[in-house]
């Protein structure tokens, strides 16, 4: 198989990233600028209403529309239970009694005299969200979106599979370009549940296997092939987009397809950060809009002798801009207005005014920037 090798991956000790946590449809916030929140905190809420259940009351009991008008026990607005009766009908005398029970808990939300249907709705889905990473809140869209912004080290990766999940760091004790299997993790014990494992060039699909079996939250390594990723995953899999697959364990590539080593400032950094929490995620999208694997590990930033951290944002320094229009350009802070810019999207945000290597000098989103480290 043919290897592929993409470079430019954001792989750093300290970062300034926010991460925008959005509701599929209006719903609630639960959170407010300025306020601190952990991976797990809920930030955004909403209902989901249930699908509605027809009952075909005349139907089922075998008698015309009419003759069951009378005889229904609960109407619109009525919360039922599964099993309870909704319906009993007495006839020959009332000799006889026909019932008839809901099928599903729910709310009775209409019923047709012409044709005897009753319809229910069953319970909402609750849906939640939650800040996937410690960090300040920093602009709310009430009912749909919050932003928050945290400093951490970033592991970003090539291609990935599964969904956010919070796990530990921790290196694992091999060569980078060790193939990781079974063998290789049955000495670390039981102790590897909700850890994030990182190393080796490769995980054989029983390591992959094993690890699922021991409570894995996730698996960063080198590379891997087609036939592992396939079987790992259960079907084939698109290179598109990825993130929405039924995995227990999130997994992620660092250097490519094929045969690649792990490269040292990958084991660097999970060595420097073990035993941290940390959010993984494998969404994937190499189209327009890329979205890119990855490892955030929060953390307070490290001070120097001025109380600062060495990698904030300062006019001078070099950065890479990380969306588009300008992505992947390399610029430098010319300068840091205090007050948030409009800019052409609509959105107010805070910026850098950024002179990229073509002279050219334009304002970027702050968070839309890296500093770039030679």
């Amino acid at each position: 198989m043919a290897e592929a090798y993409s470079p430019g991956l954001t792989v750093t000790h300290h970062a300034v990233l926010r991460r925008v946590r959005e509701l599929p449809l209006p719903g609630k916030t639960l959170v407010a600028v300025g306020q601190r929140v952990v991976s797990t905190t809920p930030v955004l809420s909403a209902e989901l209403a249930g699908e509605i259940e027809i009952v075909r009351v005349a139907d089922k009991l075998g008698f015309e529309p009419a003759a069951i008008v009378q005889s229904l026990l609960v109407k619109p607005g009525d919360v039922v239970a599964k099993g309870q009766v909704i319906c009993e009908k007495h006839y020959f005398f009332n000799m006889f009694t026909a019932k008839l029970a809901a099928p599903c808990d729910g709310t009775v939300e209409f019923f047709t005299a012409p044709n005897g249907h009753l319809g229910i709705r069953q319970p909402p889905t609750q849906i939640a969200v939650d800040a996937y990473i410690d960090g300040t809140v920093v602009e709310v869209v009430p009912g749909k979106s919050v932003e928050i912004e945290t400093s951490a080290a970033l592991l970003q990766g090539i291609f990935g599979v599964g969904g956010e999940k919070l796990g530990i760091v921790r290196p694992l004790p091999v060569a980078l370009d060790a193939t990781v299997t079974r063998q290789t993790l049955e000495p670390l014990g039981e102790n590897l549940s909700k850890a994030i494992l990182v190393g080796g060039k490769e995980f054989t699909l029983d390591a992959l296997r094993f690890a699922l079996e021991r409570n894995v939250a996730g698996v960063i390594t080198g590379s891997v092939d087609s036939d592992t990723l396939t079987k790992f995953v259960g079907h084939e899999i698109g290179v598109s987009m990825t993130g929405d697959e039924d995995l227990a364990l999130t997994f992620f590539i660092t250097e490519g397809f094929g045969s690649l080593a792990l490269s040292q400032r990958v084991f660097d950094v999970a060595q420097a950060f073990a035993g941290k929490t940390a959010s993984i995620n494998g969404a994937t999208q190499v189209r327009a809009g890329a979205v890119r694997p990855e490892l955030i590990i929060p953390h307070e930033g490290r001070k120097n002798q001025q109380g600062e951290s060495p990698h904030s944002l300062e006019v001078g320094i070099q950065v890479r801009c990380t969306r588009e229009p300008f992505f992947g350009c390399l610029g430098t802070i010319e300068d840091l207005p205090v007050e948030p810019q409009l800019l052409e999207s609509g959105a107010k945000v805070r910026v850098a005014s950024v002179r990229l290597e073509d002279g050219k000098t334009v304002f970027v989103p702050r968070a839309n920037i890296e500093i770039e480290r030679r």
